[in-house]
């Protein structure tokens, strides 16, 4: 054998191995993506979870152009292994390293190593502050002007900034993320009150919907919708099968009544699929078949009943939906319309895309709220890295008991505009402190056209403090006041959650036996009279006894009568001086640091009030000056 027969044997050696150790990979990943198409071609969610898995770890933008970290690790190691390689094939044909040609390429591929390496370090170290950029850019910073000046919790933005166009942004950030101010205070929506706690309603409309075995209360669709023609909203819900069992429909509750009514798919509007179906009842892999590039989330599932009378209504499910798209050298969710979905007489659904969505078309929010959660998190980047990093700007949702289950994304209308918004109260992040230093606020009854514009609304330093656990105390010692009842305030308590409306107004729903009795509006700065009201007539305590008379109602006489209903109050008050309900009961001679089980009722509860008095007090005193 001659030295140009060695000579190429060990190249055609080398250009197999090369072959071998970079196209296993792309191979065996062409090889899944086959078997999942193919074999199971009926499964949709199979298909279309490896198509985007692929696009979000690998290939961003649909090529190698702004490809992902993770394929330049990729790169690398194919180029190392091409190092062994090279110098295989100059060993085996006798050239060694001597030669220019060999030496050139060892040179040209261990640069191409340094270079991926740095494509991998970068992507690596902006790959979260890139999420940030892209959800920044739809964000402003709202801060009141005058009072105190400019309020600590957002101090670590407004310090670095420049002069903006005097529009959209009185001042901009000067850090590498986007950040934008206005100098304005959170405008008076005046949103309608709830007259129900999400806690109630899901142990109503769990406990008393669907009539099928195999069909069951899907928990993320539990749904509000404010209705302001009838000055009330409802609670909606969708009944959903399992197994081969096709949906039911869809649940309504008023929020008042102990009935609830369903919108059945059925007729003319029956529904062969099921969210938890399997096999061809499957409605994730049918809506995964036909629409490949959209994406959602359980919470953005709701339904309504399109009718007057649910019992004869056509029930309509919405998804409002997202898709993932390239941006840099990652993937962001996208808000991208929503899925109509209706029944049909030969059961097939009828789903209708619409990729944008004016206000007023559908009842509910077509705005993904779990988008409107990932805007919320990624405000933590508007002061750049250090700031988020060294001094821990951003805010987070309460963790106050009350609202452990629903702490946040309240869907509520305006007054002002009669428009939908997703409404959070925030704290500030990596604190422990609980006092209410922001709002977050997004439209949610219009979609298309990208991000919905998010406003975080900071409260100045000199404003009212708001804690929710301090407004829980205060709704219970008010109630104990006012009906000799002594509740609970925390998950599992009858105090179950305090929702925000009007001009610095809450609402606290109490809930007995699962279902919502009363509710308390209190402001927070404690200056409007206190709104209790039994939407049920009497409030009856805990574990049932003797109804307690709810408040402006006439104590009982010998005689006997049936509890009336009583009319809810209006539930906005205008602010006015506190007015005593009836004279308080006197604290006892020796003090509240007796034996309680020594005082009565009426003295306990005085006691309570002047605790959450001092509590409130203290607060005020010493916490840092924050809202």
């Amino acid at each position: 054998m001659t030295g140009r027969d060695v000579r190429r044997g060990a190249l055609r050696r080398g250009l197999w191995a090369l072959a071998a150790w970079w196209l296993w990979m792309p191979l065996v990943a062409v090889l899944v993506w086959l078997v999942k198409h193919v074999a199971f071609g009926g499964f949709g969610q199979q298909d279309q979870s490896y198509v985007l898995l692929l696009r979000q770890e690998f290939f961003p933008h649909g090529g190698v152009p702004d490809a992902t970290p993770l394929f330049w690790v990729w790169v690398a190691v194919g180029l190392c292994g091409t190092v062994g390689v090279v110098g295989y094939v100059a060993e085996q044909s006798g050239a060694g390293f001597r030669g220019w040609r060999v030496r050139l390429a060892v040179a040209a591929v261990l640069l191409a190593v340094v270079g991926s390496l740095v494509r991998v370090g970068t992507g690596l170290w902006d790959d979260d502050k890139d999420a940030g950029r892209y959800y920044a850019a739809a964000t402003v910073l709202d801060v009141p002007a005058g009072g105190a000046g400019t309020p600590r919790s957002v101090l670590p933005v407004t310090e670095h900034t420049r002069a903006g166009d005097g529009g959209r942004c009185d001042l901009v950030g000067t850090a590498d993320v986007p950040a934008c101010v206005k100098t304005a205070p959170m405008p008076d929506f005046d949103f309608e009150a709830r007259t129900a706690s999400y806690a109630a309603a899901t142990k109503a409309l769990t406990d008393s919907a669907g009539l099928t075995s195999g069909v069951h209360l899907m928990g993320h669709s539990l749904h509000y919708l404010p209705d302001a023609p009838q000055g009330g909203g409802v609670w909606t819900a969708v009944l959903d099968g399992s197994g081969e069992q096709p949906m039911e429909g869809v649940a309504v509750w008023d929020g008042r009544s102990n009935s609830v009514a369903t919108c059945a798919f059925r007729g003319d509007h029956a529904f062969g699929r099921a969210f938890a179906g399997t096999g061809a009842v499957s409605l994730r892999n049918l809506l995964a078949e036909r629409f490949p590039d959209l994406v959602y989330s359980d919470q953005d599932i709701w339904g309504y009943c399109d009718g007057a009378d649910p019992r004869t209504a056509e029930p309509v499910v919405v998804i409002s939906v997202a898709r993932q798209i390239g941006w840099r050298q990652r993937t962001v969710l996208e808000p991208a319309g929503v899925l109509v979905l209706r029944g049909s007489p030969d059961g097939r659904p009828s789903m209708t895309y619409r990729a944008a969505v004016a206000p007023g078309e559908l009842p509910g929010a077509v705005y993904p709220a779990s988008v409107v959660r990932d805007q919320i998190h990624e405000v933590q980047w508007l002061g750049g890295r250090g700031a988020k990093d060294d001094r821990g700007f951003g805010y987070d949702h309460t963790s106050a008991a009350t609202n452990a289950v629903n702490p946040g994304e309240f869907l509520l209308r305006s007054k002002a505009d009669g428009h939908l918004y997703y409404v959070t109260p925030l704290v500030p992040r990596e604190s422990s402190s609980q006092l209410v230093v922001a709002f977050a606020v997004v439209q949610a009854d219009r979609a298309g056209g990208g991000l919905n514009e998010l406003h975080v609304y900071v409260r100045g330093d000199d404003a009212p403090s708001v804690n929710l656990d301090v407004l829980a105390s205060r709704m219970v010692s008010y109630m104990a006041q006012q009906t000799s009842i002594t509740i609970s305030a925390g998950q599992g308590g009858a105090l179950q959650e305090i929702v925000p409306f009007g001009r610095d107004m809450w609402r606290g729903f109490v809930d007995f036996n699962g279902q919502t009795q009363d509710y308390i509006d209190l402001s927070g700065d404690a200056t409007v009279t206190p709104n209790l009201v039994s939407l049920n007539g009497s409030i009856s305590p805990p574990g049932g006894g003797v109804p307690a008379p709810a408040p402006g109602t006439p104590e009982p006489s010998g005689q006997p009568t049936a509890p009336q209903p009583t009319a809810p109050q209006p539930s906005a008050p205008q602010p006015t001086a506190p007015q005593p309900s009836g004279q308080p009961p006197a604290v006892p001679a020796g003090g509240c640091g007796g034996d309680p089980a020594q005082l009565t009722t009426g003295q306990l509860a005085a006691c309570v009030a002047e605790l959450s008095k001092q509590l409130q007090g203290r607060i005020q005193e010493t916490a840092p000056a924050r809202p």
